[in-house]
C-alpha cells in the first residue's frame, strides 16, 4: 500500500514551529528579504515568546521602522508561515561586521565551521530542540541548521566574544552588549530625571548612595540634561505669558542646579532669572 505523501513545506512548517533557534536562524539570514533596504540599518537579535528583538543603528531609523512595524510583523509571519511574532522591540545598536549576524556568504568566508566539534552535552542540547519533529528528512535538515548555529556560537566564544544576557555575542570588555548598555543608560536617566523632578538626589553624594555604580561624570551629564529641558519649558511659558508657571519651574531649576539650599535664596535667584530672560 502506498503511503500518503506529505508536502515538504508542511513538514518544514512543523520544524519551524518546534524550534525557536531555527526561526531565529531563518530571520537572521533572510532579514534583507523581509525589510528590504532597512536591513542595512538593522539586524535580528533574538526571538522570545512572540517578541522579536531587533537592533537598529540609531533613533532616527527606529522611528522609521516603527512606522512600518505592523507591516514588518506581517511580513515576518508570512515568511515563517505562521503567527510566531506578535511584537517587535527595537533597540539601538550597530551590527558588528565580525559577528554572526553577517550575511551567509561573509560568515562562511570568515568562519571555518568544519574545524569545530561540538561536545556530547552540546549535541544533547541540540537534540532537545528537535523533539517533536517526526519526519526524518526534515529533522535531518533542521539538525544541519542547528549544528551550524551551535558551531558559530562556539567559534565566537573561542575567539573572545562574550554572550550578553540578551543572547547577542559581542567583542568589547563591557559587562554587556552595546544594546543592553544603552538600555541601562536610558533606565538610569529615567531614574535620575524622576528624582530631580521630586527634588531628590540633588547632589552626587546623595545619588551614589542609591545607585552605587553611578559615576560623577554620568550624574553631571544627566543633571545638565534635566536643567536644559527645564530651561526650554521656562522659555515656552514666558513666551506664552505664563509667568507664574515659569517662576515655579525656575525655582526647580535652581533647586537642582544648586543642590537644594534655603527656599528664600532659591526664590530670589528664580526671580532674578525670570527678569533676565524677559529682557
Amino acid at each position: 500500500m502506498v503511503k500518503n505523501l506529505v508536502d515538504v513545506s508542511d513538514l518544514m512548517g512543523t520544524a519551524i514551529t518546534k524550534s525557536r533557534l531555527l526561526k531565529e536562524g531563518i530571520l537572521k539570514s533572510e532579514w534583507d528579504k523581509i525589510v528590504g533596504e532597512l536591513s542595512k540599518k538593522s539586524f535580528v537579535i533574538f526571538l522570545k515568546q512572540g517578541k522579536l528583538f531587533v537592533g537598529v543603528e540609531n533613533s532616527i531609523w527606529i522611528q522609521q521602522m516603527n512606522f512600518q512595524k505592523q507591516s514588518i510583523i506581517k511580513k515576518t509571519n508570512e515568511f515563517l508561515g505562521g503567527d510566531y511574532v506578535s511584537e517587535i522591540i527595537f533597540k539601538i545598536g550597530k551590527k558588528d561586521t565580525k559577528d554572526y549576524f553577517l550575511k551567509k556568504k561573509e560568515r562562511d568566508d570568515s568562519i571555518d565551521l568544519d574545524s569545530l566539534t561540538l561536545t556530547h552535552e552540546e549535541y544533547l542540547q541540540m537534540e532537545e530542540e528537535l523533539v517533536g519533529i517526526e519526519n526524518d528528512l526534515i529533522k535531518k535538515q533542521t539538525r544541519v541548521v542547528l549544528e551550524k548555529s551551535y558551531k558559530r556560537k562556539k567559534y565566537l566564544k573561542l575567539h573572545g566574544y562574550r554572550q550578553c544576557k540578551c543572547g547577542i555575542y559581542y567583542s568589547s570588555t563591557e559587562p554587556m552588549c552595546a544594546i543592553c548598555m544603552n538600555k541601562e543608560v536610558l533606565k538610569l536617566e529615567e531614574t535620575l530625571m524622576r528624582a530631580f523632578k521630586n527634588r531628590k538626589m540633588l547632589k552626587y553624594s546623595q545619588a551614589v548612595r542609591e545607585i552605587e555604580t553611578l559615576t560623577e561624570k554620568e550624574y553631571n551629564r544627566i543633571k545638565l540634561k534635566k536643567l536644559s529641558k527645564i530651561k526650554k519649558n521656562i522659555d515656552i511659558y514666558l513666551r506664552d505669558g505664563k509667568d507664574n508657571l515659569a517662576f515655579e519651574l525656575s525655582k526647580l531649576y535652581f533647586t537642582i542646579d544648586l543642590g537644594g539650599l534655603e527656599d528664600e535664596y532659591i526664590e530670589r535667584r528664580a526671580e532674578e532669572f525670570i527678569q533676565l530672560l524677559k529682557k
